[in-house]
């Protein structure tokens, strides 16, 4: 069986047209088909048939049609099919949408887009040829009248994207011959639609056809300029000489590829159409860097109402969109407007190892890339107007749409933005909405109690979908008596003023309706501290397997109860967690909370011990572990699969550090940093290191732990000693060396020595240094100590280089080499070839220098250790620059730079501008030697690192230096 309404309305069984009567009794089934499963108003039905309001007096003629319909609709066996909508003044179609042509070309191109966003063009193009060969003719082809032309226009509408994006589609993967064929006839018929214009043109140019392109291009621009009194963004510049004939849509060759980082669009979006017209109005219409600020309360839809709104005008952005959650609201910290242009330069086809460190390089790149391109810009749950203001593109061609939860008045009254409010849907949307949802036979059948269901979510889309999974969970109960129940939960706060509170009663109904398991888990992530969490450490929070914690989550994720961030993690709404969380309090004793987040912070103590453990073979564990007990921590096959954990989780760690330490967890908070400080010193915002040690500081001290504290104190001490601040990290170390001869704690006494002996070797006492280092290294040797014993002789090799010992300093090295293969230690090894390149350098051997350097850098990705790779690029620079590769030298130091700014490290910065003025002084750029030799002055004008006079005097020395230019100029 199938309907048809894209063309002749008809309906076909076994291949054999059945008879329907009269145009209007085929308009009506048309109506009701174009609506299907969905409640009709009379109304809306007397206008699309008749072209007029007189419901009056056409209600026994709608009446007569709609006894004919039933009586061809029983001779296929759609017995009670067409049913009247007691109260609601309606007609309900009661048939499966799949067997509408038209609801099927929906779904299908629905698939197709989902199949294209994951780049399976084959499949794609499949779904969407099946979905555009259901047309056959105008659909509605009964309908009269400007309602149904309108009905016609978004149909047709939906066609045309569907046209242009299997055209799309087809270029990506080469088929340009194919595309020309199927989109001349649209041509013919959309003369002025940019995007259609855009992949005509590249289909000829990928087709060799460039002349014929560039034809195309002059051509429609001078009729758009008629037509638009306005030029159009596409122009000849892609189809210049040199540009090589490929799809802009592959985004290579250096091509700005088309991102579409748009989230899904709902298939049952419902409701706002006077914003989604005011968006349209903004826009199209004139004005310098168009943007729109959508604000309101949480679980309103403001992302989804952006969503639907950027992909129903897709055609209108050509070049692609963009999109950010800024997260802004949430335990983890907004992303930094430095790491969103990232993101967004990346996605615009810059390589993320050429993304400029710099910030003011990196906005101006993004503007660039932006520049007269028609774009979709989305910023989601953005903190400020400030946050927002520095990621809106400068450009007039594009759109940007700004969502947060608060108004955002810094750029309404500052910029005069305009700002449009989501208000919560209305009692016809609503209940219009959740009719989708259950169903239209369930919705149809009791339309008071839809009605009831749809006012108790107080219009949030949210809270619809919640009532909505419930309802479909329960397929054998009557809405009213689910109204009925959920009505009298709610009568006792229906005056509230708050909607969060009739958004949490909806919650508690359909939390109460999840199995056991699920609904242990919904309580136990409100009481999770972190952002996005796997299945791995749910499933120790329930103390059941992953299996167990992996089908509960897909059951929450369900019921819309979370949503999935990445692969296998997911994330809780923000609302919903405070639910859980108050829930969890209300329902469950304390005892339980306790075993709970004990058993989570187990898991990741131990989870964290594994990684490190791999990460840094031979290093001690921290004393006192506790066992597993009932969780069972993650084991890694590699040491990159560990560093990609640690990577991932670091922002939860730190928020699991302050929730133990809030709870009273001394013991786990001190633990966890003490295992996982080494890994995070290596790379990341420091502030944030520091911050773990000091509450692992406060939390050892609470804990009455003294080994704890004296490992604590020294890990602090050797965060600083990483940026230099050396007086800080040897009063740290010092009181971390007295605690620990005050309790007898040999090896921390070594330990603090060692780390002393470093500062010692820093600040300029190198033959005390030196003393203290052989007495670390005959210890380390007595007791066994690998890691230390290669770390002494390491250091005793940088101090013999500091006094000029080239030949001890060597051998110093090459020993600690041994040792550090002898432990498997990858970063030990990296940290003494770059100290081996320094010395090759110095002595004159730049290949072998280079050669050196390599090592460290090829080992990089396995150690991530940024400290270790500014210093190994800062040096192959520099062996560059001596075998006279100005070009390579100039790039390495560039790199070494912008590494240098990652890690805030003014001495590293200053060491690879010296580099870098030096080449372009080889080169004869001397004025771009005098900005960088400034600049390196610059940065050490602001730290009193012992070593910047090191540098500061091979700046006065090279010859082309900035003072002696002025002085050559005066």
């Amino acid at each position: 069986m199938e309907f048809t309404i894209l063309g002749p309305t008809e309906l076909t069984v076994g291949g054999r047209a059945i008879p329907l009567g009269a145009a209007k009794q085929r308009g009506l089934l048309a109506v009701l088909l174009y609506h299907a499963g969905d409640p009709v108003r009379v109304e809306t039905i007397v206008e699309l048939l008749w072209q007029d309001s007189a419901v009056h007096a056409r209600r026994p003629l709608l009446y007569t049609l709609a006894s004919r319909l039933r009586s061809a609709l029983r001779l296929v066996g759609l017995e009670d099919a067409l049913v009247r909508v007691p109260g609601a003044g309606a007609y309900r179609l009661a048939v499966d949408p799949e067997l509408v042509d038209y609801h099927r070309f929906l779904r299908l191109t629905a698939e197709a887009r989902q199949a294209i966003d994951r780049h399976h063009h084959d499949r794609g193009i499949d779904l969407l040829t099946g979905a555009i060969e259901l047309w056959r003719d105008d659909p509605l082809a009964e309908l009269r009248g400007a309602r149904g032309e309108h009905l016609r226009r978004d149909m047709r509408e939906k066609q045309f994207r569907a046209e242009k994006l299997l055209a799309e589609s087809e270029l990506a993967i080469g088929r340009h011959e194919r595309v020309l064929t199927r989109l001349e006839p649209l041509l013919i018929e959309n003369q002025l639609d940019e995007g259609l214009a855009r992949l005509w043109a590249t289909a000829l140019h990928a087709a060799g056809r460039t002349h014929d392109a560039r034809d195309f291009v002059a051509a429609y621009r001078r009729r758009y300029r008629r037509a638009m009194r306005t030029d159009p963004v596409l122009d000849l510049a892609a189809l210049q000489p040199g540009v090589p004939a490929r799809s802009q849509l592959a985004g290579t060759d250096g091509t700005v590829p088309m991102p579409r980082q748009l989230p899904h669009d709902v298939p049952d979006y419902t409701g706002h159409t006077a914003l989604l017209d005011e968006l349209d109005a903004l826009a199209a219409g004139d004005g310098i860097a168009k943007v729109v600020v959508l604000t309101g309360m949480p679980g309103v839809g403001k992302t989804t109402l952006a969503g639907h709104w950027g992909h129903r005008r897709q055609s209108w952005f050509p070049d692609g969109q963009l999109y950010l959650n800024a997260e802004a609201h949430g335990p983890a910290p907004p992303v930094r407007p430095q790491e969103a242009l990232h993101r967004f330069l990346v996605a615009l086809g810059v390589p993320a190892d050429r993304v400029p460190a710099d910030a003011e390089r990196r906005l101006e790149l993004y503007h660039r890339l932006m520049s007269g391109r028609r774009m979709l810009v989305v910023l989601d749950n953005v903190v400020d107007s400030d946050h927002a203001r520095q990621l809106l593109p400068r450009s007039d061609t594009g759109f940007t749409v700004v969502i947060s939860r608060n108004r955002l008045p810094g750029l309404s009254v500052r910029h005069g933005i305009r700002s449009l409010t989501v208000t919560p849907l209305s009692y016809l949307e609503r209940q219009r909405m959740l009719g989708r949802i259950v169903g239209g036979r369930r919705a149809g059948a009791e339309p008071a109690a839809l009605e009831t269901l749809a006012r108790l979510s107080d219009g949030l889309p949210l809270a619809l979908r919640v009532i909505g999974e419930h309802v479909g969970s329960r397929p054998d109960a009557r809405l009213g008596d689910l109204a009925d129940e959920l009505a009298g939960r709610l009568l006792d706060i229906e005056g509230d003023d708050t909607d969060e509170m009739t958004l949490r009663t909806v919650f508690a109904w359909s939390v109460n309706a999840l199995d056991p398991l699920p609904a242990r888990l919904f309580l136990a992530l409100g009481l999770f501290p972190g952002s996005t969490i796997g299945a791995e450490a749910a499933a120790a929070m329930l103390a059941v397997d992953v299996a167990g914690a992996e089908r509960a989550l897909d059951r929450l994720a369900r019921a819309h109860l979370v949503d999935h961030d990445t692969f296998r993690r997911y994330r809780m709404h923000d609302l919903l967690r405070q639910y859980a969380a108050d829930r969890a309090g209300e329902d469950e004793p304390s005892e339980q909370h306790r075993a709970a987040l004990r058993r989570l912070l187990d898991w990741y103590l131990h989870t964290a011990v594994n990684a490190v453990g791999l990460l840094e073979p031979g290093r001690q564990v921290v004393p006192d572990l506790p066992e597993p007990g009932e969780v069972t921590p993650m084991t890694f096959a590699s040491d990159c699969a560990a560093l990609r954990w640690c990577e991932a989780e670091r922002t939860n760690l730190l928020t699991m550090v302050r929730r133990a330490a809030a709870e009273g967890f001394h013991r786990h908070a001190w633990q966890i940093v003490d295992t996982v400080h080494e890994v995070f010193d290596r790379s990341g915002d420091q502030e944030d290191m520091r911050e773990m040690l000091r509450i692992a500081l406060d939390t050892a001290t609470a804990d009455g732990h003294d080994l704890g504290r004296v490992g604590t104190l020294a890990n602090l001490g050797g965060s600083y000693f990483t940026t230099h601040d050396y007086h800080r990290a040897g009063r740290l170390l010092t009181e971390a060396l007295h605690l620990a001869r005050q309790h007898g704690y040999a090896d921390m006494q070594r330990i603090c020595r060692h780390n002393l002996a470093s500062v010692q070797l820093r600040t300029g006492a190198t033959l005390t240094a030196i003393d203290t280092l052989r007495e670390v290294l005959a210890d380390c040797r007595a007791v066994g100590e690998a890691t230390g014993e290669a770390y002494a002789l390491h250091n005793l090799g940088d101090a013999h280089h500091r006094l000029g010992h080239r030949d001890e300093a060597r051998a110093f090295y090459r020993q600690a080499l041994v040792v550090w293969d002898r432990v498997g230690s990858l970063r030990g090894r990296s940290l003494t070839h770059v100290r081996l390149a320094e010395l090759s350098l110095e002595a004159g051997q730049p290949e072998v220098a280079l050669a050196q350097g390599r090592v460290a850098l090829g080992l990089h990705d396995r150690v991530t250790d940024d400290t270790i790779r500014c210093d190994a690029l800062t040096i192959s620079a520099e062996a560059q620059l001596r075998l006279g590769r100005h070009r390579d030298a100039l790039a390495d130091a560039a790199l070494a730079r912008a590494v240098g700014d990652e890690l805030a490290d003014p001495l590293r910065q200053a060491r690879a501008l010296v580099v870098s003025a030096e080449a372009l002084s080889a080169v004869g750029d001397h004025d771009g030697a005098l900005v960088r030799g400034r600049e390196a002055l610059g940065l050490l004008d602001d730290t009193d690192h012992p070593q910047q006079q090191v540098v500061r005097d091979r700046l006065a020395t090279y010859h082309d230096h900035p003072q002696r230019r002025e002085e050559r100029s005066a």
